[in-house]
């Protein structure tokens, strides 16, 4: 996997501590006068960074260093939101966050280092997360770069059954009260707790997790027709069987309950929201916990024209709910809702609990669901008919329920993924009533900015970035010659705007080649397009100018979902600005400024020398910045007078 990195992290021009309070200045005003509302993050764990000395090789939103990477991104991109992807429990065979589970919280990325703590009583020694950093097998300058999911997932279940032990064994203060706030999370979660436990078990037994292929008698317990005492006399034997695995399943899901629900205040405490990705589908234990609600043999997918081998259609292989069992639901009765609706009920409640409003993945699927059956090579689509917005009168509900009436609803609870040639009739129904969220990167089929305004959507009622996690980079974009001119076109249409309005007058810029320039021109026009809007998302990939995709959607490939932000992120963001790569905040913003031809001279100079300093050679951290400040050899500063 080739990797675009810097060979020289040195020599280039990083902000000092008096110069980033004046760029706060200076992005603030620009984004007012934008009317910029919000500027989100989509974070996936297994992307974000962690601490030198500590890299175990996938990373966590929970842990500190990820409060310190965020407060860098607020700084340098003033982000006032993060989108958290799936943060479900995944396996060796499928690390795909969007097969994960729903209920259960991923152990892999449960934080080692916070079980060091006084908060977790020292129940995992520090020595051994620095161990494993230390005692890594493997190329340590690719774990920089990419997830090892094969080395981490055997050590993180080896690491949090010794602090299990720790857990069970150790009498301090400290440990008595985390045991029983244990017991309290057992009793008040055992209705997803215990599935998932028992599924483990079972998995292990039969040495597969398909459970269709298990003994009928297992593979049935929870169905509805399997008589009751028999399953509570068989739940009651694998319980008696296996009383330590499932406590040890449970306490997995009690340290990963406390992280994210401390993350969850972190991050709310620098004025950032979180958003949970809803993910469409469920995981295997939760399809095998609740089988009357799908239909055996379905699965949910979408059309797609580039997929001829699977007769046009992009299999995801979740299994399909039964939508006949959703129930009349007016809104607010939820004794009118049938085993699905409940099942998607209590999903919804689960996901606010978590976290402060919802990214809805493939939402059109709530509204004309797709649904294909599959016989060895050969793919089918199912009719179904429309489902219209009952699914998503659930979720509110869920929502109203879950806050206990204390806050109202407000449109950005619900974000609303609807990218795709299914989506059409999804977007009339929910248009101006939840924000859209859509990509630049498909210009060609009118996701711009300035289209969407033109098909009757308020200001605000959509989010927009210049690629999602499903799409190619921001880099290998700029980099297609045929796509870049087609969007080049609507930069003209929308905005009377040409490449050449976002080139650079400094040494570095006018040293490429012509092609080279053209594609950083490019790039900074897209980031410059999505902030004419007031409301943008921004993948870590493009934030730091990284070639590498995160996921090709509806292909199997070991590179999907292992893109990694390096430990050293200052260094690395720095760096990948001087080369043209990555957001230039200042950059992007005098471009959105300039297409929307709002006049304020003073700002636009500003935001032009801020930028070029950006892009010129000198030191590449803040604190390399501030020495040669105050030796006065760091040259002109950047100002700003608000």
């Amino acid at each position: 996997m080739k990797l675009d990195r810097l060979q020289n992290l040195n020599f280039k021009r990083a902000l000092s501590s008096k110069e980033l309070e004046s760029y706060k200045r200076a992005i603030s005003t620009a984004k007012k006068e934008l009317n910029i509302k919000d500027t989100t993050a989509i974070f996936f764990d297994f992307s974000l960074p962690q601490k030198e000395g500590e890299n175990t090789s996938i990373g966590s939103s929970w842990s500190d260093c990820a409060q310190d990477f965020t407060s860098f991104l607020k700084a340098m991109f003033d982000i006032t939101s993060i989108q958290l992807e799936p943060q479900g429990k995944i396996t060796k065979g499928n690390t795909s966050p969007y097969s994960g589970t729903n209920f259960a919280l991923g152990e892999h990325i449960i934080d080692l280092k916070k079980l060091a703590s006084e908060d977790f009583g020292e129940i995992l020694p520090l020595s051994y997360i620095e161990n494993l950093d230390k005692n890594y097998p493997y190329d340590k300058n690719q774990r920089e770069y990419k997830t090892n999911y094969a080395y981490i997932l055997d050590k993180q279940k080896e690491a949090l059954y010794l602090a299990f032990k720790n857990f069970k064994t150790k009498n301090s203060a400290q440990i008595r009260k985390l045991k029983q706030e244990f017991e309290e999370f057992k009793i008040k979660n055992a209705d997803f707790l215990e599935p998932e436990a028992l599924f483990e078990i079972l998995s292990k037994k039969y040495g597969t997790d398909n459970f269709e292929a298990w003994d009928k008698t297992d593979s049935n317990l929870y169905c509805e027709n399997y008589p009751q005492n028999i399953r509570q006399e068989k739940i009651e034997q694998l319980k008696s069987q296996n009383g330590k695995e499932i406590d040890f399943q449970n306490f997995i899901q009690f340290i990963a309950y406390l992280e994210q629900k401390q993350a969850h205040k972190n991050y709310n405490s620098q004025n950032i929201a979180l958003f949970g990705d809803c993910q469409i589908g469920f995981s295997r234990s939760e399809v095998w916990a609740n089988k009357d609600c799908f239909i055996k043999g379905q699965y949910l997918g979408g059309p797609d024209p580039n997929c001829p081998e699977t007769n046009f259609i992009q299999p995801w292989g979740l299994s399909a709910l039964d939508y006949t069992k959703i129930g009349d639901f007016d809104g607010n009765n939820l004794s009118t809702l049938d085993k699905t609706g409940k099942l998607l009920y209590k999903k919804y409640c689960q996901f606010f609990k978590r976290y402060d409003g919802l990214r809805l993945d493939a939402a059109w699927q709530f509204i004309t669901p797709f649904v294909y059956v599959q016989d060895k090579n050969s793919f089918k689509a199912v009719e179904l008919p429309q489902m219209n917005d009952v699914i998503l009168k659930i979720a509110k509900k869920a929502y109203f329920d879950t806050l206990n009436g204390k806050k109202s609803l407000y449109p950005d609870n619900f974000l609303l993924e609807l990218i795709g040639i299914s989506a059409d009739c999804a977007r009339e129904i929910t248009r101006n009533i939840y924000p859209h969220l859509y990509t630049t990167s498909y210009s060609q089929y009118d996701e711009r900015p300035e289209k969407f305004y033109q098909k009757g959507y308020k200001n605000g009622s959509f989010y927009v970035g210049a690629t999602s996690h499903d799409n190619d980079s921001l880099v290998n974009l700029s980099r297609n010659t045929e796509m870049r001119n087609i969007q080049k076109q609507g930069f003209k249409d929308d905005f009377n705007s040409d490449l050449n309005n976002f080139k650079f007058n400094g040494e570095n810029y006018n040293n490429q080649s012509d092609e080279q320039k053209t594609q950083e021109n490019f790039r900074n026009a897209k980031f410059a397009e999505i902030f004419t809007t007031s409301k943008q998302f921004i993948t870590l990939n493009d934030m730091f100018g990284m070639q590498e995709r995160i996921n090709v959607s509806g292909k199997v490939s070991p590179d999907n979902w292992t893109l990694r932000i390096p430990c050293n992120w200052e260094k690395f963001y720095y760096s990948q600005i001087q080369k043209g790569y990555g957001l230039n905040l200042a950059k992007a913003l005098l471009g959105a400024i300039n297409m929307k031809k709002i006049n304020n001279p003073y700002l636009a100079s500003k935001l032009e020398e801020l930028s070029e300093i950006l892009r010129q050679k000198g030191p590449v951290t803040t604190k390399e910045a501030d020495i040669l400040e105050r030796e006065e050899k760091l040259g002109k500063t950047f100002e700003f007078l608000a």
